[in-house]
């Protein structure tokens, strides 16, 4: 039998890392190929497992630096799944430590059966016996299967659960039993009841009438919170994980009193979203579609076939499946996902935000920050009514933390520039500072370059000083308009580092570093040559008439400040968010100005706030605003 080989994709798949982090690791020797056919490097599935044990073990630790931190393993309890109050929290945590305490790894035949155990508590707390569900319950687990797994391990069955009507107590046992390097890997972050809730209710909240389909249901918990007008015939679910279906069902089951399992599978179904064609039309389609899945080279080419979304450099499994719910809604029908908020306004989503801009209208947009556990991922709750016609945003309710506001006056959306972080008064002042004179701007006009990814910082970087090595800057290390030198050093060796920009752009004669993970805009001028770290990116700007300081000290103003905040409302400043901001034109004289002004910031003085306060004012004449204007802009933004 021929042995299997590995694409480098398909091994980066098993690996949960980026196809790009591959190609540097076998550049540098982290990855070695077993084959070169044509273009194409290949990989055994022998050193595949190999290479994923040494990963476990610690042995190979390629894999603990901050950009990977997906390849997670281990069970815990996914505590925000389900409300605080939950008894079965403290079940599910029991559960886990018994398993933990025995050494166990919890396979899929343990998690079918403790599943099921679990459904059989809740199905003879609600309906004093099991009856007619015993083959919802077989079907996740024959009776002869459970006896044989509790025979083994009868202690892990003796936990005791409670029946809460609609709460996913079966997700609860099932997610926090999955690997959660394997949950990340899969694109599947399963959603807090709490979330589920607030698209739910703001859905519905003006009755509902129509068929509603959740096209990734997992273990059923949107379709649990829809509500008790819909009538169960009126529900449907599908999903490719194949255990996760049949916990729907039993949920499903257990909330609606149904025992006919010919109706069950024909609502809920293990089927692919994607690639499966589907009959009719939706009134509904809600649910948390997965993101960032890692589709295989054959996957991604049939996908680029079938959708536009699909057809960049990557294929983000979200924005398909916002594709493919605008083909399948009715005119009129609505939209409703859980999406990271990278959907908004990072670049390679402009694709999916043209469908948005010319089928659908916005209707509901909630900005839930961090909402995940373990996540760093700000995300949104997004409702669209599917449209054609032009779009204006009016209409759309907005909330953002305790703030809410509805969209009266038209506005422009584009898919460059699809903002909704201010309402009607602050869309105004906003305009003003794209068009109140005359504006340049940093696309075409800079050069931009990533800092440094060692791939191990703690290996690379020291704190003393040798004679083979330099100051290298962290993102922390920077304020506006300078840096500290913080004590942070490193030897040049980019053939030895996992990312590199070209060595031209850490050597420029004069650039602009900015912090990366940042709320704030914060530009430090830089003419000593300093190597930085991903965490602080630099620019080297090129607007003809506009010096490297006077475009810092722009860029570090209230004004921009604003600009960017209300427009991206983003935790990463991205070259694209810098290209997109207006920068007045100035005189020479102010020019001269503001660029003496910066050099006093630059080179350190007791009197700083004043200085800046000073420049702000100055950058707030040029941006043509008024004296009203410029105070809400400082109100917004604050003193500091």
């Amino acid at each position: 039998m021929a042995e299997e080989l590995l694409t480098l994709e398909e091994l980066c798949k098993e690996l949960s890392i980026s196809t790009a982090t591959g190609r540097n690791w076998l550049k540098l020797g982290k990855l070695t190929a077993s084959k070169v056919s044509g273009r194409r490097t290949l990989f055994t599935r022998e050193y595949a497992e190999e290479l994923k044990s040494r990963i476990l073990s610690g042995e190979n630790g390629s894999l603990k630096s901050r950009r990977n931190k997906k390849y997670v393993t281990g069970s815990k309890v996914y505590s925000a799944y389900v409300p605080a109050g939950s008894p079965n929290r403290a079940a599910v945590e029991e559960l886990l430590v018994l398993i933990e305490a025995r050494g166990i790894v919890p396979d899929s035949a343990l998690t079918a059966a403790l599943t099921a155990e679990c459904g059989t508590q809740l199905i003879a707390q609600k309906c004093g016996v099991a009856g007619g569900y015993t083959p919802i319950v077989e079907d996740i687990i024959t009776g002869r299967e459970l006896a044989a797994v509790r025979e083994e391990n009868p202690e892990l069955f003796a936990v005791e659960y409670t029946y809460t009507p609609q709460e996913d107590t079966l997700g609860l046992v099932y997610i926090s039993l999955r690997s959660i390097g394997e949950r990340k890997a899969d694109g599947a972050y399963y959603t807090p009841t709490a979330v589920v809730k607030k698209l739910t209710e703001r859905v519905f909240s003006g009755g509902a009438s129509g068929k509603v389909l959740d096209p990734c249901c997992g273990t059923g918990n949107f379709l649990m919170q829809l509500p008790e007008e819909i009538p169960p015939e009126q529900i449907y679910g599908n999903d490719t994980d194949a255990a996760a279906v049949k916990l729907a069902r039993l949920n499903m089951a257990l909330r609606y009193g149904i025992t006919d399992m010919g109706f069950l599978r024909t609502h809920i179904t293990e089927r692919d979203y994607l690639s499966e064609d589907f009959t009719g039309k939706w009134d509904y389609i809600i649910g948390n579609p997965p993101w960032g899945y890692g589709f295989t080279a054959e996957e991604k080419s049939e996908l680029r076939r079938r959708y536009g979304t699909a057809s960049g450099s990557t294929a983000e499994s979200y924005d398909i499946f916002i594709e493919k719910t605008l083909e399948l809604l009715e005119t009129g029908g609505e939209l409703a996902y859980v999406l990271p908020e990278a959907i908004l306004n990072v670049k390679s989503h402009t694709a999916v935000r043209s469908l948005l801009v010319s089928k659908s209208r916005l209707k509901y947009l909630e900005y839930l920050g961090n909402a995940f556990e373990g996540v760093s991922c700000p995300c949104v709750i997004m409702a669209a009514q599917r449209e054609d016609g032009a779009f204006d945003g009016t209409g759309l309710t907005v909330r953002d933390g305790k703030r809410e506001y509805r969209i009266e006056e038209p506005r422009s959306v584009t898919p460059e520039l699809f903002s909704f972080g201010t309402d009607d008064k602050e869309y105004v002042i906003l305009r003003k500072l794209e068009t109140g004179g005359e504006r340049a701007y940093l696309k075409g006009n800079a050069e931009f370059a990533l800092g440094i990814v060692t791939g191990n910082n703690k290996r690379y970087i020291t704190g003393s000083r040798t004679e083979s090595n330099e100051p290298v800057l962290k993102g922390a290390d920077l304020s506006r308009y300078r840096y500290k030198e913080s004590g942070n050093y490193i030897e040049y060796r980019p053939e030895q580092f996992q990312q590199t920009a070209p060595e031209e752009y850490y050597r420029a004669p004069e650039k602009l570093l900015y912090r990366f993970i940042s709320s704030q805009l914060i530009f430090a001028y830089d003419d000593r040559q300093r190597l930085s770290l991903n965490s602080c990116n630099i620019m080297i700007p090129h607007i003809e008439g506009m010096g490297t300081k006077y475009i810092m000290a722009v860029l570090n103003s209230r004004p921009a400040q604003y600009y960017f905040s209300r427009s991206f409302n983003s935790v990463k400043v991205l070259r694209s968010h810098i290209e997109q901001i207006p920068l007045p034109t100035a005189p020479e004289g102010k020019q001269a100005e503001l660029t003496a002004i910066a050099d006093l910031l630059i080179s350190g003085t007791d009197n700083a706030p004043e200085l800046y306060d000073s420049a702000d004012r100055l950058i707030a004449e040029l941006y043509g605003l008024t004296a009203a204007e410029y105070a809400y802009i400082y109100n917004s933004i604050g003193r500091k």
